[in-house]
């Protein structure tokens, strides 16, 4: 499938996140100035969004919510009361055909239950997974599920493979290296169901290089790294709180001395750029995969930069109609087991 050249619609829930309309309102502003191509519907309560109904951008929608889901929501209260949230109404426009994508802040079960109920999943899959980069010797590694399936089966986990291998589909990698998350190379080590999804894996046609530990990852060993969603999002958030560490480390070391100090803004340059790749904000935006229609996560605590790197994920996501291209893959490989 080619890429859409027409004008990409998303819907934005100005309320997801810690910070809501004060960074969703200037991420969508920023957004539509590096996109020319962009339109946003930013969706919220009346009082929310009446700033940027002073803004007048001419592709910027307002579209009113009649509330905004609590971040400790439970499943129940979601699904009886998100309809006429911010982030239910966004989903509605992607339901209904209006816009093509997608993006919240909101908590993974709101986004979750809700787009599942209100998108439904494509055919053939069985749960979504959440996706998300991981910066790496190689470049970054795509890492699912996150958190969205704490419990899988194999062949959830072989359909997570397949997704994420036609996310990461470039000109210059047709086929992604695929991993499966152990805790070892060995054939014989790991969980029941992680050795059956590893047999099964090797079936199709893929550029599966088999069992990866943790340290692959952060190796670039491969692109795409397939686990469970308990073991996603430990591995995310880890990564996330030592690259933060790390960061507060270095600016404490080269602050200690004169020396230091001096040693510092000689390196200043290199050293932007190495914090700059490690920036978490700069691989915010999950991916929801598996849904009929492009759904992106942003960490709750996202500022403004990283809420346009979400924007922007979903652009992608939309453009590379990654809906369809997805549905068509399972579509063949599962006809060829078939066989």
């Amino acid at each position: 499938m080619k890429e859409a050249a027409t004008t990409t619609l998303l819907a934005l829930d100005a309320h997801g996140g810690d910070y809501g309309p004060d960074v969703t309102l200037p991420a969508a502003l920023d957004a539509l100035e590096l996109e020319p191509r962009l339109e946003l519907a930013l969706v919220g309560l009346p009082e929310a969004i009446s700033e940027a109904a002073k803004v007048d951008h001419p592709r910027l929608r307002l579209i009113e919510a009649d509330s905004v889901l609590a971040g400790d929501a439970r499943p129940v209260a979601i699904l009886r009361q998100g309809a006429g949230s911010s982030l239910g109404r966004a989903m509605e426009l992607v339901a209904q055909g209006n816009v093509q994508g997608c993006v919240s802040a909101g908590s993974t079960v709101a986004l979750m239950a809700l787009a599942v109920k209100q998108l439904g999943p494509l055919r053939g899959i069985h749960r979504p997974a959440l996706m998300s980069a991981i910066p790496s010797a190689d470049g970054s590694t795509s890492v699912l599920d996150l958190g969205a399936n704490l419990n899988v089966d194999a062949r959830q986990l072989v359909q997570f493979a397949i997704m994420g291998s036609v996310v990461r589909e470039t000109d210059e990698r047709s086929m992604p290296r695929i991993g499966l998350l152990n805790v070892g190379h060995e054939e014989t080590k790991g969980r029941t169901v992680v050795r059956e999804a590893h047999e099964r894996l090797r079936e199709l046609p893929l550029n599966y290089v088999g069992f990866i530990e943790g340290h692959d990852i952060f190796a670039g060993r491969v692109e795409v790294a397939v686990c469970d969603g308990f073991s996603g999002n430990l591995l995310l958030k880890s990564s996330e709180g030592l690259a933060r560490m790390l960061f507060e480390e270095l600016r404490a070391s080269l602050n200690s001395s004169p020396r230091a100090r001096l040693g510092g803004w000689l390196a200043r340059p290199a050293l932007q750029d190495m914090l700059a790749r490690l920036d978490p904000g700069k691989h915010n935006g999950a991916p929801l995969l598996g849904l009929r229609g492009v759904v992106v996560k942003s960490h709750g605590n996202a500022d403004r930069a990283a809420m346009v790197h979400a924007i922007l994920e979903a652009v992608n996501e939309a453009r590379r109609q990654v809906p369809g291209r997805i549905e068509a893959r399972i579509e063949q490989y599962e006809a060829g087991e078939s066989n």
